[in-house]
C-alpha cells in the first residue's frame, strides 16, 4: 500500500513541475505582451509589389465577398496581383469569379491541402513581385493593411504574422474563440517580440519576402499544421518573425460545439506531432548552435491549451479541498490564480462585457470537448479536417 502511495505522490509532484512550468511560462510572455512598445513606423520610401495568395477549398459560399474585399484595399491596384486557389469550387462559383481582375487557379488536387495549394500558387506568382501575403478564404483584411505591410517590410525582417482578429462573434463559441486567439496574440506575438524572440505563426495572415517564399514552401508536407512545420523551418534558417499588432486580418472564429471540437482535434494533434519532432533537434540546436528561437519553439509545442490548462488546475485545486495529498493545496492555489491572471491581463478590455459573461458559460462544455479530444488524436494529423465558413463580412 505504501509503495502505491509513494508512486501516487511522484505523479502528482511530477504533474504540479509541468503545470507550473507551463504557467510560468505563459505567465512571463503575457506580462511581457502587455508591455510591449509598438515602434514607428519608418519613412516611406516606395509601393511594393504584392501578390496576395488566397487558398479556398470548397469555400463557395463566402468567396466572392472575400474577393471583393482584398480588392477594396487602399494600395495602388497596378502593385497587386491577387491568386486565388479554388480548389473544388462548383461550375457556378467560378463563372463569376472569373470576371474580377484576379488569377483564378481551378484546381482539383489529390490532397486538398493548404500545402498542395501553395505550391500550386508557386507556379502564378509574378516574376517582379516584392511579397507575398498568405490570405484564408475567410479572411478580410482592413482596408489599408497592405500599407501596413509595405511599411513594415523597411524595416529589415522578412517574414511577417499579421494581426488576426475575429470577423463574428455572434455565439459563445465563436466569442471564446475570438478572446483564446487574442490572449494568443499577447502571450505568443507580442510577448515573445518584447522579449526578442520570433513570433509564432497562425495559418494565414503572414508575409513574405518573395525569395523567402520560393526557398521554404515547397519543402512543406504537412497536411495539417503547416504553419509549424514552416515556422520550424524558418527558424532553422535563423530566421527572426515579426509581429506587426497593428495590420488587422479579420478571420471566422467557429460558432459551435461541433466546430470547435473538430478544430482544436486538429490543431491538438499537430502540436504533438511537431513535439515528438522538434524536442530533440530544439535542444541541439540550443546546446551546439545557440539558437534560442528553434528551442523555444519546441518549449511551446509541449505547453497545455490554456483552457485545459486552467481547468485542470481548477479541478485538481478542488479535488485537493476534499482530498489531503503529497503537496498542500496552496501551491496548486497559488498556480491556479497566476494562470488566471495571466490569460486575464491578455484579454482586451473591450471583451469585458455582459456577452463575454454569458460566453463563460460554455467553458466547461469548451473544457470537456478538449479533454475528449485528447482520446481521438489517431490520425488526425495525416488527414485533412476542413472547417466549414459561412460569415461573409466583419462589418
Amino acid at each position: 500500500m505504501q509503495f502505491v502511495i509513494d508512486i501516487l505522490k511522484i505523479i502528482e509532484l511530477l504533474l504540479f513541475i509541468y503545470f507550473a512550468g507551463n504557467v510560468i511560462y505563459i505567465s512571463v510572455f503575457a506580462v511581457a505582451g502587455i508591455l510591449r512598445v509598438t515602434k514607428s513606423n519608418p519613412p516611406f520610401t516606395r509601393f511594393r509589389h504584392i501578390t496576395l495568395v488566397i487558398t479556398a477549398y470548397k469555400e463557395d459560399q463566402i468567396i466572392e465577398a472575400i474577393v471583393k474585399s482584398a480588392l477594396y484595399q487602399d494600395y495602388p491596384a497596378e502593385k497587386i496581383e491577387i491568386i486565388l486557389i479554388a480548389d473544388s469550387f462548383s461550375p457556378a462559383t467560378l463563372e463569376p469569379l472569373s470576371k474580377y481582375p484576379i488569377k483564378l487557379v481551378v484546381a482539383k488536387l489529390n490532397k486538398s491541402t493548404k500545402v498542395q495549394s501553395l505550391h500550386l500558387a508557386l507556379d502564378h506568382i509574378p516574376a517582379n513581385t516584392d511579397f507575398i501575403f498568405i490570405l484564408d478564404a475567410d479572411n478580410v483584411m482592413e482596408r489599408n493593411c497592405l500599407r501596413k505591410l509595405n511599411l513594415a517590410f523597411d524595416s529589415g525582417y522578412k517574414v511577417f504574422q499579421c494581426h488576426r482578429v475575429a470577423k463574428n462573434t455572434d455565439s459563445s463559441f465563436a466569442l471564446l474563440d475570438a478572446i483564446s486567439e487574442e490572449v494568443n496574440n499577447n502571450i505568443f506575438r507580442n510577448g515573445h517580440r518584447t522579449l526578442g524572440l520570433s513570433a509564432a505563426l497562425i495559418g494565414s495572415g503572414i508575409a513574405f519576402e518573395a525569395d523567402i517564399y520560393r526557398k521554404f514552401i515547397p519543402g512543406l508536407t504537412a497536411v495539417g499544421g503547416f504553419d509549424k512545420e514552416l515556422e520550424i523551418n524558418l527558424l532553422k534558417s535563423n530566421i527572426t518573425i515579426e509581429y506587426i499588432n497593428d495590420a488587422y486580418v479579420y478571420d471566422e472564429k467557429v460558432e459551435t460545439s461541433k466546430a470547435f471540437y473538430k478544430q482544436r482535434r486538429r490543431w491538438i494533434s499537430s502540436q504533438l506531432h511537431y513535439f515528438g519532432k522538434g524536442i530533440l533537434p530544439g535542444f541541439y540546436a540550443l546546446l551546439i548552435h545557440g539558437n534560442i528561437d528553434l528551442f523555444n519553439k519546441s518549449v511551446q509545442f509541449s505547453l497545455f491549451p490554456r483552457i485545459m490548462l486552467l481547468g485542470s488546475l481548477l479541478s485538481i485545486f478542488i479535488f485537493k479541498l476534499f482530498f489531503s495529498t503529497a503537496l498542500p493545496w496552496g501551491l496548486w492555489f497559488i498556480t491556479f490564480i497566476m494562470c488566471a491572471f495571466a490569460i486575464l491581463i491578455s484579454v482586451p478590455g473591450h471583451f469585458y462585457t455582459k456577452q463575454t459573461l454569458k460566453a463563460l458559460l460554455s467553458l466547461p462544455l469548451a473544457f470537456f470537448l478538449m479533454v475528449s479530444v485528447l482520446f481521438r488524436l489517431k490520425k488526425a494529423n495525416k488527414q485533412f479536417l476542413h472547417t466549414e465558413h459561412h460569415f461573409q463580412s466583419h462589418l
